[in-house]
């Protein structure tokens, strides 16, 4: 009896290990779809234009400076970075009150330039690419002109920062492209970076690297001699 109670107890135990395994797949496997277009917030360097009526009419053309900051006429310096577009006009419209009587102001997107994503890893082109129109993982990897011979493509994950802190999913690009498995094929957000490890291989290769340089250095070696060591002649 004690070694059926024993077996039930450790069933139960890999059970719920399972469980809260899957819980935590399917938690990180599904970040969500963004809300841009109800509420975008406004970076560096986007570029807004801001109209102000009645005569004489005030037009400008301004890009989100580093700081953060835009600066328009009468009112100066105005803060722009993490607002809507609306909130920035109800501040506009505030603060000229003391110089216009009943002011009306517009305040249009006109380009979206801090909507960028990063890939970086074993890719052909890592670096930053613009969001424009729905940007999933698998245009991102297109972005970047594919992977690398080296990379794993199962290892791939998605970090995209949060009011909470950084969030990871992973990516599995060997199952979208070849199985179909399109659960982890994210619909990118603005600052969403994308990262391809390095296969076993190429991780192998990169530590005999580390160990083979120093020796290289101390013994004169030419570094093609070193590398077609370490990778064969890849």
């Amino acid at each position: 009896m004690r070694s059926k109670s024993s077996a039930r107890s450790g069933l139960v135990a890999v059970l719920l290990l399972c469980a809260a395994g899957l819980g935590c797949i399917s938690s990180a496997g599904h970040p969500g779809l963004p809300s841009l277009q109800a509420e975008y917030r406004i970076a560096p360097p986007d570029v807004l234009v801001i109209t102000v009526r009645p005569d004489p009419q005030i037009e400008r053309e301004l890009t989100v400076r580093p700081d953060g900051r835009i600066s328009l006429d009468l009112i100066g310096d105005v803060e722009a970075r993490g607002k809507t577009v609306e909130e920035i006009r109800s501040e506009i419209s505030v603060r000229l009150k003391e110089f216009i009587v009943q002011p009306d102001v517009t305040v249009l997107l006109r380009a979206s330039n801090s909507r960028t994503f990063f890939i970086f890893g074993e890719v052909n082109r890592p670096g930053a690419y613009p969001i424009v129109g729905d940007v999933t993982a698998v245009h991102a990897l297109g972005s970047a002109a594919g992977p690398t011979r080296m990379a794993a493509l199962d290892g791939a994950r998605l970090v995209r920062p949060s009011p909470e802190g950084e969030l990871t999913y992973p990516i599995y690009f060997a199952a979208i492209t070849e199985a179909g498995y399109g659960q982890t094929n994210y619909l990118l957000q603005p600052g969403d970076v994308v990262y391809v490890p390095p296969n076993l291989s190429a991780r192998i290769g990169y530590a005999l690297q580390l160990i083979f340089f120093p020796l290289q250095q101390v013994l004169g070696l030419g570094g093609t001699v070193i590398n077609t060591a370490v990778t064969g002649g890849i």
